[in-house]
This record gives structure tokens, C-alpha cells and sequence, in this order.
């Protein structure tokens, strides 16, 4: 008889406890929700970190890891995100707002090809419709020198987007790697209305001019030196009119640039345009740059 009131009384204690311990189980997920919807981020993650310590990982729900790494992310604490959010994955969860903050934690980091994963498993698993992914992944792949990829993402891009400064600084970077040159022609305009100091697209202007006008002299030069006739002197003068008009054209560009990086770099542009006019000091002056 009394051997079976221990045993009552045993189990009586083991269930009291484990009522005890669901209570306080729940109770620490209460507490979570709580901080977090009153905006005590810091807080509800002690809460999540209590509960997940209290509860078994095979009990704890891939739900409630990806709910709580986003609670960590709000938080600023990324470390603590990412684990939970691998926790969350281990169990097969996935939405489209947990790879894309583990994208923004990538980012933050400076660490490229993990966001790069990220963005890819997102698009592999709900598609690309998303803008903000799209435009990240043109970013990421004309940075890295995959061209078709980024060029894929760019036809997935709005009017909006597209628009925007740093993409068409990317456009166009692509272009010209492409030598599609009329695609520069006008994505340069673009640029420049919108910034009129946009340095890619002021080089790309003031290179085109400049090499528009060196090209017609030396092909114009050539064809004199091989024929000097008066008719084909009289040719020589009308086309370095013309290499003139686009040695003016390529000015205003290349003086913008300087101003932003005088140097070498363009003061061999200016020295011949200038030696071209006759303008023996200014031609001097930049080629001073060049020693």
C-alpha cells in the first residue's frame, strides 16, 4: 500500500513539473510576442532564446526559428539571425522574407557570393517577380562579369528601375563591353540627364567625339599623302572642318571630366585637340601633364 502512494505521489510531482514547464515554455514565447509587438526587440530575443533553451529542437517548429531570426535581424544582432534562420532551413522552411534578410545580412557584410546565394535561392523558389531582387541581381552580376545573366535580369526590370543612376551606370558598362555602341550612344543621354557630372557617361560622350574627329584626320591625311591633287586637298579641307566640329563637340565633356580628374588621364585628348586648333600654349600646358 505504501509502495503504490510513492508512486502516486512520484507521478503526482513528475506531472506537476512537466505542467510547470510547459506553463514556463509558453509562457517565455508569450513574453516574445509581447516585447515584439512593443517594439522591444532586444528583449523578445532573450524571450526566443529562453524558449528555444526550454524546448527541444525536434518539439521547436521551423516557424517559430524563422520568426525569431527576424526578431534578431530587427534587433541588430545578424549573428544571432542567421543561425536561427539555419535552424529554420534545417527544417525545410522557406519564404520569401527570410532569404531575402539573409540577403541584407550578406550585404551588410560585404560577403557577395552568400548574398548572391541567397538571391538566387529566392528566385529558384518563388520566382522573379520580385523588383528589388531583380535589381539587385543585374547589380551583382555586372559586377562580377556575367554578362548574359545580367543582362537576362535587366529584361526583368521595370521602366522605373531601370531609370535609376547606378543601374544604367551598369548598362552601360555592359555595352561597351558588347561594343554596342548606339545602346551607349543613347544610355549615355540618359545619364546625363539625369546627372550631368555622371563621369561614365561624360567619358563615354567625350570619347566618341574626340575619336570621331582623330579618326576622320588620320583617314583623311592618308588619303592626301597618297593622292595630292587639288581636288583631293580641297576633300582634305572640308573633312577637317568636320574634325574640327567634333573635337568641339568632345570639349565641353572632357573639360567637365577634368574638373573632377584633371591628370593624365585626359590631358592627352586636350593637348591634341588643342595642338589640332593651332593653340600652341593650351596644347603646352596639358602636356606638361604627360611628363
Amino acid at each position: 500500500m505504501r509502495f503504490k502512494r510513492f508512486y502516486l505521489a512520484m507521478a503526482v510531482l513528475a506531472f506537476l513539473a512537466a505542467c510547470s514547464t510547459s506553463k514556463l515554455t509558453t509562457n517565455s514565447k508569450t513574453s516574445a510576442t509581447g516585447f515584439e509587438n512593443s517594439g522591444n526587440y532586444t528583449q523578445a530575443v532573450e524571450a526566443w532564446n529562453q524558449y528555444f533553451t526550454q524546448t527541444s529542437v525536434e518539439q521547436t517548429s521551423s516557424g517559430d526559428f524563422a520568426h525569431a531570426a527576424q526578431t534578431a535581424y530587427k534587433a541588430g544582432n545578424p549573428t544571432q539571425a542567421v543561425s536561427w534562420f539555419d535552424q529554420a532551413r534545417f527544417k525545410n522552411y522557406a519564404d520569401p522574407a527570410m532569404y531575402e534578410t539573409l540577403a541584407k545580412i550578406y550585404n551588410s557584410e560585404d560577403n557577395l557570393s552568400k548574398e548572391l546565394s541567397s538571391l538566387e535561392t529566392y528566385t529558384e523558389k518563388f520566382g522573379t517577380g520580385n523588383t528589388t531582387v531583380n535589381a539587385r541581381l543585374f547589380s551583382i552580376y555586372s559586377e562580377i562579369g556575367e554578362t548574359e545573366k545580367a543582362l537576362k535580369y535587366w529584361g526583368l526590370l521595370n521602366k522605373q528601375t531601370r531609370s535609376e543612376e547606378s543601374n544604367l551606370v551598369d548598362y552601360l558598362k555592359i555595352n561597351k563591353k558588347l561594343e554596342k555602341n548606339q545602346v551607349c550612344d543613347s544610355v549615355s543621354t540618359a545619364l546625363l540627364k539625369i546627372n550631368p557630372n555622371q563621369i561614365d557617361a561624360l567619358d563615354w560622350q567625350a570619347k566618341k567625339y574626340y575619336w570621331a574627329g582623330q579618326n576622320r584626320y588620320d583617314r583623311e591625311m592618308k588619303a592626301y599623302e597618297k593622292n595630292k591633287t587639288r581636288k583631293q586637298y580641297n576633300v582634305l579641307l572640308k573633312e577637317l572642318d568636320l574634325v574640327t566640329a567634333d573635337f568641339k563637340k568632345a570639349l565641353p565633356y572632357l573639360e567637365k571630366l577634368w574638373k573632377q580628374n584633371p591628370g593624365k588621364e585626359y590631358a592627352g585628348y586636350f593637348a591634341n585637340i588643342y595642338a589640332r586648333f593651332g593653340d600652341e600654349k593650351k596644347a603646352g600646358y596639358y602636356k606638361n601633364y604627360l611628363k
